[in-house]
């Protein structure tokens, strides 16, 4: 019996070491950890794991660390939450919090913006992080706030475009006569593709699969691994890498979103951008270089066109259009960066 007593007694005094235990801590104030005071929507249109998500990811874990847990990102992808045009215009409503949209489906308030679109405006990827990074970018990107009320807090990339069709290799503009080439509706990109040769027809992202297997287009431009996510290799068969386009992507945010945090916070937005940014981009690069092999041991005709100078001139008239639209002066502040 008197056993029974002191384990009962053992048990209570135990109890009531868990019960306050629990109490102190449920009111402690422990550092660097906060009450989370918001969730952030992010919508993208890749699939769950492709660089786009990783790198989305990667976004969302580096606001909730510099926030200190005080603001947290949720990821949609998939287009789960609408086209990229549809995205990128709830965001500027403030409909959506967060878009990660293709750089071509962001210039709409900005033609500026298409600078980007180019096609071989790039030397290299070096090139492309220093105006990304650089004074260019910066400029750019303050300019776009203003025309548009959105952020650009992070810039991505769909890496190298190149050419994936049902027809044919493509090693020459004269190849592409005929063809029908998807383009996303920005008309940079629709007015190389016609000068190439090509019939260039704009679809939307979400339709795209859709209208490759029904025959609407026999093709379109992206990068290798882009291609495997969306398993277009099902019924493509020939990748032609001709690196025309070096495709970039944006996370935007609604400016008076952003501006409704502390100033502590809005820095810590940014930083996660930045840094989310540059991860993406190497975490691309990777998955282009073994994307290239990867579409070779799933069937796809691979070629690598070493001398593009015969696309490079037929993209002249291009250039000449769209100086004026864009403004010759960012054709020079792009070709100085470095």
């Amino acid at each position: 019996m008197q056993t029974k007593i002191k384990s009962g007694i053992a048990i209570l005094a135990v109890s009531m070491m868990v019960f306050f235990s629990a109490q102190v801590l449920s009111e402690a104030n422990v550092p660097f950890v906060k009450e989370t005071v918001k969730t952030l929507k992010l919508a993208h249109g890749l699939p769950v794991d492709s660089p786009y998500d990783k790198g989305a990811h990667r976004f969302a874990e580096l606001v909730e660390i510099y926030t200190q847990g005080e603001i947290k990102v949720k990821i949609y992808p998939g287009g789960q939450l609408g086209t990229e045009e549809n995205v990128a215009k709830d965001v500027q409503l403030g409909i959506v919090d967060l878009g990660l949209v293709a750089i071509n489906n962001s210039s709409t308030w900005y033609k500026p913006l298409d600078i980007f679109m180019m096609p071989f405006i790039f030397r290299d990827r070096e090139h492309a992080n220093a105006v990304i990074e650089g004074p260019v970018g910066r400029e750019l990107f303050d300019n776009y706030r203003e025309a548009s009320g959105m952020d650009i807090v992070s810039v991505f990339e769909w890496g190298d475009r190149a050419i994936f069709n049902n027809k044919k290799a493509i090693n020459h503009p004269d190849d592409l006569k005929g063809i029908k080439i998807r383009v996303p509706k920005n008309m940079v990109m629709i007015d190389t593709y016609n000068a190439f040769g090509a019939n260039a027809t704009s679809i939307d992202w979400g339709e795209l699969y859709s209208a490759l297997q029904q025959g609407v287009a026999d093709g379109l431009e992206g990068p290798p691994q882009g291609m495997i996510d969306m398993k277009f290799n099902d019924f493509l068969e020939y990748y032609s890498y001709i690196n025309i386009f070096y495709g970039t992507a944006v996370i935007l945010m609604n400016d008076r979103t952003l501006q409704k945090f502390s100033t502590g916070n809005q820095v810590a937005i940014n930083r996660a951008g930045r840094e989310a940014g540059v991860y993406q981009r190497w975490l691309s690069t990777v998955s282009h270089l073994s994307g290239l092999s990867n579409l070779e041991e799933l069937g796809v005709t691979v070629n690598v066109v070493s001398d593009r100078q015969a696309f490079v001139d037929r993209a002249k008239p291009v250039w000449d259009k769209y100086r004026d639209i864009i403004g010759e002066e960012w054709f020079d502040k792009v070709a100085k960066a470095n």
